[in-house]
């Protein structure tokens, strides 16, 4: 496993993500339980507003914006990877549920997208951003949306 500054990435099973996406891996907690746990762990505190959304206040960096568009493709690729284990079927004779679906055509491309965010030139990681902005609003609405689901 290689640590970052801002990620991790695991050699043997090819797992990418920041740090609450390794403590949810490692304790089999929900992202925003990991997240709580790392605030009462670190003494640190937290808000409930979105993580996805831009600062408003100040101009974002482009360090700043990979970050941001980094975080929100691996929280999704967490967030598929627990659509696959919490809708595969439990026999044959059961309908595939779409969200498991989704999942199974899915992570392979945005684990790549993860990887040109962790191995990609600074080029590369500019295109991205600029030309997926449609796709990276949509997965942002997606999260927050699948967050407010499990807020309840």
């Amino acid at each position: 496993m290689k640590l970052y500054d801002d990620h991790f990435y695991c050699f043997g099973c090819g797992k990418c993500g920041d740090v609450i996406t390794l403590v949810e891996g490692l304790f089999g907690q929900p992202p925003l339980k990991s997240a709580e746990r790392l605030c009462a762990d670190f003494g640190l505190t937290h808000s409930r507003d979105s993580p996805y959304e831009k600062t408003k206040s100040k101009r974002e960096n482009p360090r700043q914006a990979e970050q941001r568009v980094y975080r929100i493709l691996s929280d999704y690729c967490s967030l598929l990877r627990s659509y696959r284990q919490a809708y595969a079927p439990k026999s044959d004779d059961e309908d595939l549920h779409p969200l498991f679906i989704e999942s199974l055509t899915q992570l392979s491309e945005y684990e790549y997208y993860c990887d040109i965010f962790i191995s990609g030139t600074v080029e590369e990681r500019e295109r991205f951003i600029n030309e997926r902005t449609d796709l990276i609003d949509r997965l942002r609405r997606k999260l927050e949306e699948a967050d407010a689901i499990a807020q309840g």
